[in-house]
């Protein structure tokens, strides 16, 4: 059984030896990951976008795993609100798979509202900017996703 830490690992060696753009690895570590735990399915997935130690090579470390966490759509063990501020200050604006997770996950009304609630409350400006590109992404997810 694969557990998150090999699954980070897993998710790690293919972004930064084959990059996001390789569709037989990507559906490699879906059939893979099909047989892993939900739970550590999304851990491991999710800890690219909050885990400082895993920000080497970010984009396609976060494509990879955003791509992956949005096909396999494992089970949020976090709350909507715990997963968007432990991401906020990390996630690279242009994956628009963790917004797309959210939306298919907890519903894209949910989604919105939680961050359009969440906007006024914010004084740091990077935290600001990256609700609004949530938001953003967000909003396009059934023209993107149906």
């Amino acid at each position: 059984m694969l557990d998150r830490q090999k699954i980070v690992e897993m998710v790690r060696d293919v972004a930064d030896k084959f990059g996001p753009s390789n569709p037989q690895e990507i559906n490699r570590l879906i059939r893979l990951l099909h047989k892993a735990s939900e739970s550590h399915v999304f851990f491991a997935l999710f800890s690219f976008f909050y885990d400082p130690s895993l920000q080497e090579n970010k984009f396609q470390r976060q494509q990879v795993a955003g791509t992956l966490l949005f096909e396999l759509a494992p089970a949020s063990p976090l709350e909507l609100e715990g997963s968007v501020y432990a991401a906020a200050k990390v996630w690279d604006y242009s994956i628009e798979e963790l917004p797309w997770y959210w939306c298919k996950t907890f519903g894209k009304n949910s989604v919105l509202n939680f961050l359009n609630d969440l906007l006024p409350d914010i004084e740091d400006e990077e935290t600001i900017k990256s609700v609004k590109t949530m938001l953003f992404w967000c909003r396009g997810f059934e023209q993107q996703c149906t």
